[in-house]
């Protein structure tokens, strides 16, 4: 229902406005309808941190209620005017840490410490909680891998007991079963290997070999078609 408005007339005491009787009655009106709507108007309420819990439960005719606070294991609430403080006497209860391989769940009987693994040592400076490698960390595994090509910057590679490898780019340096190629290399400069002489099974092919034939010449009026069997090149 829309408000009712009440009608004052052109001028003061000019007999067209409503009288004084009627007047209130627009104004018991007015306010029953007030009245009316602020009882349907839903009240919502919103977390605005949107991952936490809300305190706002609902609304009980002109009343707004909220969840009450109460403290768990170890803790408790205070207020003042203003705000409500949280204390934890002791510590929490319960503390859940998750691992890669398993967890552990610290609670007041519990200490928790924090040890490094093979090559990793852990320290204290201050407030601060210190992670030194030791020997490094590739000398702990046992098994060392590369996930992509090693550069080792024009730095050495020293004290390599076996390297196997697909191919080698560059210069060598260094022993081959006890010999250093670079002492031998100057004698395979200009090497004469000699003559490649044949082999053969038998007599008869070294007389075919080291034998010049001479076949002469062939004249005739006519042309003659000749066959000469060679035998085999082998």
């Amino acid at each position: 229902m829309a408000l009712e408005k009440i009608n004052v007339g052109n001028i003061a005491n000019d007999g067209t406005g409503d009288d004084l009787r009627e007047a209130f009655i627009k104004v018991n009106d007015n306010f029953e309808n007030l009245d009316t709507r602020f009882d349907t108007i839903p009240i919502e309420a919103e977390n605005l941190g949107g991952s936490g819990q809300g305190l706002f439960v609902d609304k009980v005719d002109n009343t707004l209620r909220f969840k009450e606070l109460l403290g768990g294991n170890n803790v408790t609430l205070t207020s003042n005017g203003t705000s409500v403080i949280i204390n934890s006497t002791g510590g929490l209860d319960d503390f859940l840490i998750l691992t890669d391989d398993g967890s552990i769940t610290v609670d007041g009987s519990t200490f928790l410490g924090i040890s490094g693994g093979e090559g990793i040592k852990t320290r204290t400076s201050l407030s601060n909680l210190i992670i030194d490698i030791q020997d490094g960390a590739l000398k702990a595994d046992g098994s060392p891998e590369l996930s992509a090509p090693l550069n080792a910057a024009n730095q050495n590679i020293n004290s390599a007991n076996s390297v196997t490898a697909n191919s080698f780019i560059g210069p060598l340096t260094g022993l081959v079963h006890g010999v250093d190629v670079r002492e031998i290399s100057p004698y395979f400069e200009d090497f004469d290997f000699g003559d490649i002489l044949p082999q053969f099974e038998h007599i008869i092919d070294y007389v075919v070999f080291s034998t010049d034939v001479d076949m002469g010449a062939f004249i005739g009026e006519e042309v003659v078609d000749f066959e000469i069997d060679l035998g085999t090149f082998v």
